[in-house]
């Protein structure tokens, strides 16, 4: 079985968000929830080569598992921009704090190819997506969830901390008010292939940019988010085209396509962070529409999105805005990460299970001490994620 690990006595089972995960009678595993894709990849004893062969890593061995039984079908493959996965299909029970899903299928990585995997030393990727994105008809995790009927409410939330890497938290079938302030407003699905709602308007300062999307659009490459460029080799049904802004919490950064980055990327110029004006780098505006058919503009200033990665007495920052292509099927798109995600609790709900009623909602994350002390509570008994060494 894999067990992932979440406080005793905590109903709804909050985790951080690199979540421990361990087989029993062996070690810890870290995996990343990624809302951006939908299939499960755990390292295992089969990898010999890239960074999951680093024996710092942990990896399942089904040998070990006494419910382990081989996948339906074959080896899956996931690409990358920067890297490759591969590895067999197989079965097994998951558990996550007090709620198990049975009979998952998972990939056990067996190649693992890309610097990515080295920068990032994560030992499994948990997909929480739509049935649409999974591999061979697989049953995504989170269907399992509701098949199950393993939670109280068909809905997990995410937190993430705008200062503490450790600080981000993982919320299953409900939320906590502790780490959000006001009402959640709630945005439907408009395509359950991705977390995707519909975006009516972006904006840099007073300037809308969005017909630029629709002048570059993507050709058909398949999923591409999460720690990379991802491509699942399966086409989509087309739809009525919309704009979309695609949620997702294994993407760091904002992201646009085509021509729309070439033009956000010239108006928002990396610049020493101390001259950064509102002249210089304006607001901007994201207008999505809600369940009720209305307009809300979520705006993010440049403190917000403009990033420094150098420290000394003149850092320079950068746009946190990265260049992805939505595929034609699932786009015209922007995907909206954790940076926007620091700003914004998010909740992700499934209602009865159907995906035509799922919906995201939103409200503004607290960010004070009361926050940071409320998750140093609930987590106080659980494993902290330390970096491994990197590969010889």
């Amino acid at each position: 079985s894999l067990i992932y690990l979440g406080p005793a006595d905590y109903e709804k089972a909050t985790e951080e968000q690199k979540n421990a995960c361990h087989v029993r009678d062996q070690s810890l595993v870290w995996v990343v929830f990624d809302t951006g894709s939908t299939n499960i990849w755990v390292s295992s004893v089969l990898c010999t080569k890239g960074p999951c062969a680093n024996p710092d890593r942990n990896r399942y061995d089904r040998s070990l598992s006494r419910t382990y039984a081989p996948g339906p079908g074959g080896t899956l493959q996931i690409e990358f921009g920067t890297g490759r996965i591969t590895g067999p299909e197989a079965m097994d029970d998951f558990h996550i704090g007090p709620f198990s899903v049975y009979n998952q299928t998972f990939g056990m990585i067996e190649s693992e190819e890309g610097r990515v995997f080295e920068e990032v030393p994560v030992e499994g990727i948990l997909g929480l997506a739509f049935p649409a994105m999974a591999a061979h008809g697989i049953r995504p995790f989170v269907d399992g969830i509701i098949e199950n009927k393993a939670i109280g409410r068909n809905e997990f939330a995410f937190y993430f901390s705008p200062d503490d890497p450790a600080g981000n938290a993982v919320f299953w079938g409900g939320v906590d008010r502790s780490f959000y302030r006001g009402e959640i407003e709630y945005f439907p699905v408009v395509q359950p292939y991705y977390w995707a709602i519909e975006l009516v308007d972006f904006k840099i300062g007073d300037d809308s940019l969005l017909h630029l999307l629709q002048e570059d659009e993507a050709p058909d490459l398949g999923h591409e988010s999460g720690l990379g460029h991802k491509r699942h080799h399966q086409k989509g049904t087309e739809e009525t085209q919309m704009f979309k802004a695609i949620v997702d919490t294994g993407t760091t950064f904002f992201t646009a396509q085509g021509r729309l980055f070439k033009e956000v990327m010239k108006r928002l110029a990396a610049a020493p962070c101390r001259s950064l004006t509102n002249e210089s780098h304006p607001a901007i505006t994201y207008t999505l529409r809600n369940t009720a058919g209305q307009r809300r503009d979520f705006v993010i200033s440049n403190k917000q999105y403009m990033l420094s990665s150098q420290e000394g007495d003149d850092p320079e920052c950068s746009p946190a805005f990265m260049l992805i292509e939505v595929p034609r099927a699932h786009g015209p798109g922007m995907v909206l990460g954790e940076v926007f995600l620091r700003i914004y609790f998010s909740v992700f709900d499934r209602g009865s299970g159907n995906v035509d009623e799922a919906r995201i909602g939103f409200a503004r994350a607290n960010t004070g001490p009361d926050a940071k002390n409320r998750l140093k509570g609930l987590t106080a008994n659980q494993p902290v994620f330390r970096r491994p060494h990197a590969t010889a």
